[in-house]
């Protein structure tokens, strides 16, 4: 027999295992990156998002303003009207909602509709307005054109009338027995 010592290894010596924490590290190493770069791209993204609404905003704020419309302060009979109109309307929501039209009187008409001027006197001009306000009926007059006055009147039945009259006040205003002006 030799005495010669050989290295000979077994075959299965030179296969390698993977570590499986290598590979769990791996997994989470690339889960982390993942998520740090979604963040990242967010955060961009947000902030050139951000950049062009103010962009935006400035270049709103250096634009010319135009004109406003005039509220219905000339002494015409379309604003007359336009004025008693709108404040119906108010009359008419503010019933609804409270189920009395007493509820609508000059202060509350005042915050709601802030370019009229509402009184419990005369009107005198088509961007004042006079009102009575009861709890089943609420009337309103508006100075038109030449001394005319403009009246709405509407009950809690639903019934809305109109009418034209000399004395311009939202107690005079209650009178109207028209279908129109």
């Amino acid at each position: 027999m030799n005495d010669t010592f050989s290295f000979h290894a077994p075959a299965e010596a030179f296969r390698r295992r993977v570590d499986p924490r290598w590979i769990r590290s791996a997994i989470a190493a690339t889960v982390f990156l993942t998520a740090i770069g979604s963040f990242s791209r967010w955060v961009v993204t947000s902030e050139h998002a951000a950049d062009q609404r103010r962009e935006a905003a400035i270049a709103a704020l250096h634009r010319p303003v135009a004109a406003a419309t005039p509220s219905p302060v000339g002494l015409d009979d379309d604003a007359a009207k336009a004025s008693a109109s709108s404040t119906l309307t108010i009359a008419r929501d503010v019933f609804t909602q409270t189920g009395a039209f007493a509820d609508a009187a000059t202060a509350v008409l005042s915050a709601e509709e802030p370019d009229l001027i509402f009184v419990d006197g005369p009107s005198t001009a088509p961007a004042i307005v006079s009102v009575e306000a009861r709890d089943d009926a609420w009337a309103a007059a508006v100075m038109g054109d030449a001394g005319s006055c403009f009246w709405v009147k509407a009950t809690s039945e639903g019934l809305i009338r109109y009418g034209v009259g000399t004395a311009c006040t939202g107690a005079a205003a209650m009178t109207a027995d028209r279908t129109a002006w």
